[in-house]
């Protein structure tokens, strides 16, 4: 029989379903087809222990798989057994069921020796061309039973045939595996016809969604009944094309589109991606977005899909709305959430988009705000959306409560320092109103000091009573210390380049030791500074037992090696080229070595470097370097050469005591027919400078480029001649502080002061190159590199100067955070002075501009651009600068 499943209509689906489902005949579970005569017995011993033991065993097969026997008394007196064997069906058919038309099973047991021959004849009554014979043996009469048991399932199997699954077959499918269609197919074969189960089949093979058409069909055969699906393919996707898209790149598109050319068609993935493309398009402001589905067959059974987008425009937010806000303004709570107004700015900086992500998350925004300012009770509705003309107004329904401040707070429980001691960790009470945040950062600060003191596992557990009069929240904070907790183990993974002993020797904590929250978190500082890891995991791990912990350090690795290449344009050198190559985890030692080039019209300047931070696995740094510096000015030429040794030792938490000793030879050729200033012309003669350099530093920013907190520091002192050779003597001074500040809104404030002074020592000289000079991306923007100078009022030549201070301040912002896009205002001051002029902080030179710092996919681009406020004439009123850096 034959059913039909169409994809044209619902109705006609499930039509087909309940007509199939009514029209197979089921098989009644209380029926009987199958009826035994008791077997006659062929033995020349033991006729009556076999007739039992046969009599019984049949007994129970037949009862198991509801088919009937007649008794043996029965058979004995209206058919005999000593008449030929089996009996007619005439002289049987008495005994039966009025009626009876089901299969009627007769047979002997035959004893040869030991073994036992069971031979039984199955006769339909009703077909009588429909017989069939059925042979076991037993190799005793214990063993009957099992081998009775064997051929009544063959039995039962045979006369009930047409009711069995003998074989499952597919017909159609081209190109959707058999494999894959039979998965959905929970009927197996000799499973026992179920009508309901196969429909079922069927609805889990169309829901595949490859398939137009489905056919079932059943046939009887003489091994059972066979179903067969056969199944109509949908066409196959020819092209997938997007028209209409003018606001959103086709790149963008198809990265959301779930279909692809090849796949067969699938209804449900063509409706998900065109939710998909309106989603896209709701993110990007434009929620009046259409899409139409069009369809055409090109060749065979092939269709293009044609995705017709309606961009519409976009649409942005009006206005934010708060509803129940009585003690915050509108205005306030438009600052604590996420979403945005749309802005004068809003092509740069997307404000008054609405992103979905983004939303979620602002009444969760908003409910902190009102707990973190006394409000604890306080509820803010789901965000409601609302389009009218053209834009989106947004509104938030907030429920604030009463309000309460800070009452008494107790701290009680296991403590290790005298209560008054502790509370110098609680800062809730200082507040206004209570403030959940700041509780939850006190007990964070309590529970870091037990920690630091080795009780990892310190517990703080606030408990609040509310005073509803007084409109206080009184507080209880109970601590339970715990166990003191060593170090167990430390174990490091995922460093396949960089080795152990390079992680292991940044990590403050040791085995066998004390726990140390604090060291672990210095140690995370240590490990991300080094700029070798991407990411870094420090955790402590349970142990067997409560008082250990096994400290793990994962680490995900990063290209360590670097270069960066920059350009710049001034009036003196016109273009300049910078570039330098590095490795900063050689061979995964933890060493870095360095080359470094500056070329331009007049000047080359080589420099190679190799730093070893732990030479002999100690905490001593050691360093050395190579140059060659070349360059022309107006009057002379100077080529240099040199190298330096350099040393450097941890003093203290981040300060460094750092030293080098300098070797440098330097001649000054003049040109021909000029007269430069007497300052150069000194110079000239003296060419070695031998000088030992000391100083101090210290650097907590969290990272290295756009750091947002932290600060660096240095102090140096470099001292050549006297007792250490040379043709130079001077004493030359530098002092440096940098600060950032993170403000609201991911913005930083960035300040910075740096300071310097240099003296000829009086038993040597001071060269003109050892001067200061000012100017260029690093001191004061919009000057040409070296520009800000004493001149020489005979010749015109900058000489540099023996006091120099400058100073910047930076607010540096996000222009689009997720690309690390960043933005930057700055003002630079600063000037340098002659021997013979004081520390005048009123003749300054100072400029001001903006720029633009992005990490890019190669690495670290910087363009800025300064003007000078107060020009004079001979120097230019603005420049550019532009530095770009990369990873390898």
């Amino acid at each position: 029989m034959t059913r039909h499943l169409s994809k044209y209509s619902t109705a006609l689906i499930f039509f087909w379903l309940a007509l199939f489902s009514f029209s197979i005949p089921a098989m009644a579970e209380g029926t009987q087809n199958t009826i035994f005569l008791p077997l006659k017995i062929n033995a020349l011993a033991n006729t009556g222990e076999l007739t039992t033991e046969a009599d019984r065993a049949l007994s129970t097969i037949t009862a198991e798989k509801n088919m009937g026997m007649l008794q043996r008394s029965a058979i004995a007196v209206k058919l005999g057994y000593e008449k030929n064997w089996p009996p007619s069906l005439q002289s049987v058919k008495p005994l039966l069921p009025a009626d009876y038309q089901g299969y009627l099973a007769t047979g002997s047991i035959t004893m040869l020796g030991t073994v036992l021959s069971i031979d039984i004849t199955l006769r339909n009554l009703e077909n009588r061309s429909d017989s069939h014979t059925f042979f076991r043996e037993a190799g005793s009469i214990a063993e009957l039973p099992d081998a009775l048991a064997l051929i009544g399932n063959e039995i039962w199997s045979y006369a009930n045939r047409q009711q069995l699954i003998f074989a499952i077959e597919l017909k159609g499918n081209r190109r959707i595996d058999s494999g894959a269609i039979r998965q959905k197919i929970s009927t197996r074969s000799g499973d026992r016809f179920n009508p309901e189960k196969i429909r079922q089949d069927l609805k889990e093979i169309f829901r595949m969604g490859y398939f137009d058409d489905i056919q079932v069909e059943t046939d009887e055969t003489p091994e059972g009944r066979r179903v067969t699906f056969t199944v109509v393919e949908k066409n196959v996707i020819g092209k997938v094309i997007i028209k209409g898209n003018d606001k959103l790149g086709e790149e963008d598109i198809r990265e959301v589109i779930k279909i692809r050319t090849n796949s067969i068609i699938n209804e449900t993935e063509i409706a998900r991606t065109v939710a998909n493309i309106r989603n896209l398009y709701k993110e990007k402001g434009y929620y009046n977005c259409e899409i139409e589905v069009e369809r055409k067959k090109s060749v065979r059974d092939r269709e293009d899909i044609t995705f017709s987008i309606n961009e519409g425009k976009k649409v942005f937010v009006k206005e934010i709305l708060f509803t129940g806000n009585a003690s915050f303004k509108d205005s306030k709570l438009r600052k604590v959430i996420s979403s945005s107004e749309k802005g004068w700015f809003s092509f740069i900086t997307d404000s008054g988009l609405l992103k979905k992500e983004t939303l979620e998350h602002d009444a969760s925004r908003l409910t902190a705000y009102y707990h973190n300012n006394g409000f604890v009770d306080a509820k803010i509705g789901e965000p409601e959306m609302e389009q009218r003309d053209g834009w989106l107004y947004l509104s938030f329904n907030i429920e604030e409560g009463e309000r309460f401040r800070c009452g008494d707070i107790e701290l009680t429980g296991e403590l290790i320092e005298d209560s008054e001691k502790l509370m110098k960790f609680v800062t809730v009470d200082k507040e206004e109103f209570f403030n959940r945040k700041v509780l939850r950062e006190d007990i964070l600060r309590i529970s870091d000091f037990y920690a630091e003191k080795g009780f990892a596992f310190a517990d703080v557990i606030p408990r609040t009573s509310k005073d509803m009069i007084n409109r206080k929240i009184d507080l209880v904070l109970q601590i339970q210390k715990g166990p003191l907790v060593h170090v167990n183990r430390i174990s490091i993974k995922g460093n396949s380049r960089t080795r152990d002993k390079v992680i292991r020797r940044e990590i403050m904590v040791k085995e066998g030791g004390i726990f140390n929250a604090s060291a672990l978190k210095e140690s995370h500082e240590r490990l991300t500074q080094l700029d070798y890891f991407e990411n870094v995991n420090i955790s402590p791990e349970s142990n067997l037992t409560e008082d250990l912990l096994d400290i793990e350090v994962e680490v995900k690795e990063k290209p360590t090696g670097k270069f960066s290449i920059g350009a710049g344009y001034s009036t003196v050198e016109k273009m300049s080229f910078m570039g330098e190559i590095s490795e900063n985890n050689l061979l995964g030692r933890g060493q870095r070595l360095a080359a470094q080039a500056n070329l331009s019209s007049i000047s080359t300047r080589f420099n190679i470097d190799f730093t070893e931070p732990h030479i002999f696995d100690t905490k001593l740094l050691f360093g050395i370097n190579v140059y060659n510096w070349k360059r022309e000015y107006d009057d002379y030429d100077k080529d240099s050469r040199g190298g330096a040794v350099r040393l450097g030792y941890p003093l203290w938490k981040r300060w460094r005591l750092n030293g080098s000793y300098g070797y440098d030879d330097t001649n000054l050729e003049i040109d021909e027919g000029t007269i430069p200033a007497a300052e150069i012309r000194d110079s000239i003669d003296f060419h070695v400078t031998s000088a030992v350099k000391i100083g101090l530093s210290r650097d907590t920013k969290n990272r290295r480029f756009g750091a947002t907190k932290g600060s660096e520091h240095s102090l140096s002192v470099k001292y050549a001649g006297a007792f250490l050779g040379g043709d130079n003597s001077f004493t030359k001074v530098e002092a440096n502080t940098s600060w950032y500040f993170p403000v609201s809104k991911n913005t930083t404030i960035h300040p910075r002061l740096s300071a310097g002074y240099v003296a000829g020592n009086s038993e040597g000289h001071l060269p003109v190159y050892e001067k200061f000079y000012l100017g260029g991306l690093s001191t004061i923007r919009s000057f040409d590199n070296g520009q800000i100078s004493p001149i020489d009022p005979v010749s015109g030549d900058r000489i540099g100067g023996d006091k120099m201070w400058y100073a910047n301040l930076e607010y540096i912002f996000p222009l689009m955070k997720e690309n690390g896009l960043l933005g930057v205002i700055f003002y630079d001051i600063g000037n340098v002075y002659s021997l013979d002029e004081s520390w005048d902080f009123t003749e300054i030179k100072h400029a001001a501009g903006a720029g633009f710092r992005w990490m890019s996919p190669i690495g670290p681009l910087r363009l800025e651009w300064g003007y000078n406020l107060d020009p004079e004439p001979d120097e230019d009123k603005r420049n550019w600068d532009f530095s770009i850096g990369g990873m390898f």
